[in-house]
């Protein structure tokens, strides 16, 4: 029987366990986030956070924006609200919280963007608005 149980760990377990590893470091343990400002809303329950995402020298930089709880720690992901080619340092558009429910960043959106939300949260929706194409 614990033999059985031997053969099974090291054909099953070890190998799940491994390929695990694996996914895990390709999905993003080879990445780290530098974060360049936080925006605290109105009422001090959430926070925009832009940072620059790096994933080694073969990607190209790209500013990130996430909103998270207030006292929530940026994860190591990507942004949940904004992503852009180029990086946070001449990220020219200015973003603040026009109440405590909708955050602003002051942009027209151009197709470029490789994420662009306009909302956020499930119970509690947030909106993201946008410079308008015009305006």
């Amino acid at each position: 029987m614990k033999t059985l149980i031997k053969i099974v760990l090291f054909i099953v377990v070890l190998p799940i366990a491994f390929v695990g590893v694996i996914l895990h470091t390709m999905a993003g343990g080879m990445c780290a986030n530098e974060v360049h400002a936080e925006i605290i809303s109105p009422d001090k329950r959430y926070k925009a956070v832009i940072f620059q995402r790096d994933c080694g020298a073969t990607t190209d930089f790209s500013t990130q924006i996430s909103i998270l709880k207030a006292k929530a720690k940026l994860p190591n992901k990507s942004g949940n609200i904004f992503i852009e080619r180029g990086h946070p340092e001449h990220f020219p558009h200015p973003i603040r919280w026009l109440s405590n429910t909708e955050l602003f960043i002051e942009k027209e959106l151009s197709g470029s963007e490789f994420k662009a939300e306009h909302s956020w949260g499930r119970r509690d929706k947030l909106t993201v608005s946008y410079v308008s194409a015009g305006s």
